[in-house]
């Protein structure tokens, strides 16, 4: 039954995700047909993202206190409504901007729950032994659907229609609603029964996740890093496209551009594929350690060349790095984090990566705009040498040799 829940599971997160390409490419495609202002057309993505940072933390909470399934089910629903309304809204000619920012909020948030919880839902439907496939199949589908073929798609709706975009995307929910649905089983955390509605026991629960954060040194450190390399990230992509797009030092074309950006896709499903071979040949420390140099090779790479071709190998490589980081970690902290914490821990790590993002884009736009483009890749490798010698340090300590013992042999008793 577990391999049936699992597909399900991961034919949920394909139509998820594509909706989710289709939709954030659209969405400032509304807004342009509203306003001529850039920082306003920015305002949705800043309302889409803007819910990490403020319900990571309780999302995850909640992820330990309900029916995970179910929740990840009511979220898509949600999408699915919200988007049923702009699409009337446009179609009626009646959607002001300040709408169209409360449906951008509206699905970061049931993205923000959704996303959190299916992080915590993976050991419950996958056997110990089989984890690290399982997230590499999960994070080469997310990359693939959400990078490579959701945006195109959404290029390709939104020239029929704006409207017709974003209605497929409500499809795409709806679909992915149905699939969960096919999913049988017990999804809420044996280990954790108090009830939701207590809100003072949620904020407890926020508390207590935190502190376990915390006290996991080696945990903690891992997650620091991350959240550290998903600022750069955001800070490398915030740029980019002034660095490469003519008359910028690379001189690309749009179209070449996008090749750019679809190297760092490419590496990043390939990268998530390749994980469990890497890691059952080469061990977990040195896969994290070399995904994390390839991340820092990616940010300081266009600090001293404008090649395309180079950029272009670093920018895959910076992918890989990415895609295999998330897989190796994800299945570490599945293995060891125990399954009444794991929704929390999701929350935590949530808000420490993707928090980060509107952060180190907005560090990089005023860094840009004061000094020049190359020093934010410059400030940005110079962080992520940081983040290099602290990963070193902390995969090459005894604190990290037994979880991953523990690891090990959480995988082997599942055999």
């Amino acid at each position: 039954m577990s391999a049936r829940n699992f597909t399900a599971l991961w034919a949920g997160t394909a139509v998820t995700n594509l909706a989710d390409g289709v939709v954030k490419l659209t969405l400032p495609l509304v807004a342009v047909s509203m306003t001529d202002s850039p920082a306003l057309v920015a305002g949705t993505t800043l309302a889409n993202t803007l819910p990490w940072l403020l319900f990571a933390l309780p999302a995850g909470a909640l992820a330990d206190r309900v029916d995970r399934r179910c929740l990840i089910i009511r979220m898509a629903a949600a999408r699915a409504l919200v988007l049923a309304v702009l699409v009337v809204g446009i179609l009626a000619d009646m959607l002001p901007l300040a709408g169209l920012y409360a449906g951008a909020l509206l699905l970061g948030t049931a993205e923000v729950f959704a996303d959190t919880t299916r992080m915590s839902i993976v050991p419950m439907v996958i056997p110990r032994n089989r984890m690290e496939s399982a997230f590499a199949k999960l994070t080469a589908t997310e990359t693939a659907a959400n990078e490579f073929i959701g945006p195109p798609l959404g290029g390709l709706l939104a020239a029929a229609g704006l409207a017709v975009a974003l209605g497929a995307g409500g499809v795409g929910y709806a679909g992915a609603l149905l699939a969960l649905a096919v999913m049988t089983g017990h999804y809420r955390s044996d280990g954790h029964r108090r009830s939701a509605t207590n809100a003072p026991g949620l904020r407890a629960d926020i508390r207590e996740g935190i502190r376990y954060v915390w006290q996991a040194r080696i945990l903690r450190t891992l997650l620091l890093v991350a959240g550290a390399a998903s600022g750069c990230w955001a800070a490398w992509m915030a740029v980019i496209v002034v660095y490469a797009v003519a008359p910028g030092p690379m001189d690309l074309s749009r179209s070449e551009y996008g090749l750019l950006i679809g190297a760092l896709g490419m590496g990043g499903v390939l990268g998530a594929a390749a994980a469990p071979a890497l890691t059952r040949r080469l061990g977990r420390r040195v896969v994290l350690a070399a995904s994390m140099a390839g991340f820092a090779v990616l940010l300081a790479t266009p600090a001293f060349s404008s090649s395309p071709r180079l950029i272009a190998v670093t920018t895959f490589l910076g992918g890989a790095g990415s895609g295999a980081w998330n897989v190796t970690y994800s299945s570490l902290r599945a293995l060891v984090v125990p399954d009444e914490m794991m929704g929390r821990y999701s929350g935590v790590s949530r808000l420490t990566s993707w928090g980060s993002m509107p952060l180190g884009a907005l560090l990089a736009g005023l860094t840009a705009e004061l000094v020049s483009v190359r020093a934010v890749f410059w400030g940005g490798a110079a962080l992520c040498a940081l983040v290099l010698a602290a990963t070193l340090r902390t995969v090459t300590s005894p604190e990290f040799r037994q979880m991953e013992a523990r690891a090990t042999a959480s995988q082997e008793a599942a055999l």
